[in-house]
């Protein structure tokens, strides 16, 4: 059987040689202890005619701003490549290197991102090299019992069950080469108090699957986690600290297995392999950051009543420019030392959301300056994908599919930069929305997602004006 379609898969091992700050949980003051299973970056090149693609996914955190603009800068160069023929994604795990250099002297973070960014761009070129005609393959599985939303504390349990599957098949074998697959939910199976590097449960699921069907490489990309947990976490909000430890390697098995078994059944019954169809954009939005317009002085005030809020929880003569990690570090401590209940809770871990955020906004520019935000449609073989910067809630994947106007229509969190939460304008409408872990640290203006799925949903319209023609 002939193909005019092009897939390469190349895989690397980014294990961090040595102690490095974990990211994903503020609780942790002091570097990585071990290996509890290798991390990954993995690359599919994609190439149908004069139309490319290098996916890229990693076990990692996210992929911040400045390192998704190097490795696109350097992978377009090398590779001739555009930026809307480049994605970067991660996986979102919480027991990942920290992919990023916060300027204050983390154990080995500094050389783990220099090495990351030359891995990355090298793994996209031997994917490239290792390109050869294949057929593509889709499905849509479920696992809706394997996720819980921690916003509305499964009252209801409102997530997307929905898993997108993409088969990558040899076009002269048949046999299965990679599988594309996605899911929404936090790898969180293990929490702060785990020291130990791991792909947590999106790292089982990817070697259940490789070992089901040897000589395959499964890639897994996250979709709308921001909301959503783990069945295997207890029912906490999210910011409680006592709802992320105590987890272990048994429960990241479990939801692995779980994953796999479901992407598995769907492998199983996907529909006919085709030739690649293949059509992307991508463009970059001017945004404020969230509260990137208020007032210095009335900052400045709030910043004072969280610090007055701090003091009752953690002392009068607690410092007032903390690091986050110690800041988040000591106030979860008092919560598990003081026994704090819902409401003393939220307040304490409130107020220390805030002061991170409001003096983060103080250190930035007057007048305040938009930020460059990347969103990219890809169209592959019926599914169309939306990759937004940051974690997008349940409700952001369903008005993309909405707009798209079919079930295989899903967001691509976590991909090309990093900008925090991003939830829809109605989450900041929410009663108590102030109050909310998700809104308090949208990384963008409310009203903003809205505008990207928008926008993304203009993309799409051209793209598909462009393949009727």
């Amino acid at each position: 059987m002939t193909s005019n379609s092009k897939i390469g898969v190349a895989v690397r091992d980014i294990t961090p040689a040595g102690p490095v700050m974990l990211a994903g949980f503020g609780q942790r003051v002091s570097p990585s202890e071990g290996v509890l299973d290798p991390i990954f970056a993995k690359a599919l090149w994609l190439e149908a005619g004069a139309t490319r693609l290098a996916f890229i996914t990693t076990d990692l955190l996210c992929i911040p701003g400045p390192l998704a603009a190097a490795v696109t800068l350097a992978a377009g160069e090398q590779l001739g490549l555009a930026p809307a023929e480049i994605c970067l994604t991660a996986s979102h795990t919480h027991s990942g290197p920290a992919p990023y250099d916060a300027g204050d002297g983390a154990p080995g973070v500094a050389a783990y991102v220099a090495f990351l960014q030359a891995a990355l761009v090298e793994l996209a070129a031997a994917a490239r090299d290792d390109a050869r005609p294949a057929r593509v393959a889709t499905a849509v599985g479920a696992a809706a019992d394997l996720f819980f939303n921690r916003r509305t504390r499964g009252r209801p349990n409102r997530v997307d069950p929905r898993l997108p599957v993409i088969v990558i098949e040899d076009a002269e074998t048949g046999a299965t080469r990679a599988v594309l697959f996605g899911a929404g939910c936090h790898p969180v199976t293990l929490g702060w108090d785990n020291p130990l590097v791991s792909a947590d449960f999106p790292g089982v699921a990817q070697k259940v699957i490789e070992a089901a069907l040897p000589g395959a490489v499964a890639l897994f990309f996250n979709t709308t986690e921001g909301n959503v947990i783990p069945i295997t976490s207890p029912d906490r909000d999210a910011l409680d600290p006592r709802g992320y430890c105590g987890g272990g390697p048994a429960d990241t098995r479990r939801m692995g297995e779980a994953l796999a078994e479901a992407v598995l059944a769907a492998h199983a019954r996907r529909g006919p392999a085709r030739e690649l169809s293949l059509r992307t954009a991508r463009q970059t939005l001017s945004i404020l950051p969230n509260a990137g317009a208020g007032d210095p002085a009335q900052v400045a005030a709030e910043l004072a009543e969280s610090h007055r809020v701090l003091a009752d929880y953690l002392g009068d003569d607690l410092p007032r420019a903390l690091p986050p990690g110690p800041l988040w570090s000591m106030a979860s401590a008092a919560v598990i030392r003081l026994d704090l209940d819902e409401d003393d809770m939220r307040r304490l871990m409130i107020a220390c959301c805030r002061c991170l955020g409001l003096t983060a906004r103080l250190a930035r520019p007057e007048p305040p300056r938009p930020s460059p935000v990347p969103i990219q449609v890809i169209s592959l073989n019926g599914v169309d994908l939306l990759t937004l910067p940051g974690e997008v809630l349940v409700e952001v994947g369903e008005a993309w599919r909405d707009v798209a106007g079919h079930d295989k229509a899903f967001v691509v969190g976590l991909a090309n930069g990093h900008f925090r939460y991003l939830p829809l304008a109605a989450h900041h409408a929410e009663p108590q929305a102030d109050q909310r872990y998700e809104t308090v640290t949208a990384g963008l203006t409310p009203g903003s997602v809205d505008k990207a799925v928008a926008a993304a949903g203009e993309m799409l319209d051209l793209m598909r004006g462009a393949l009727a023609e």
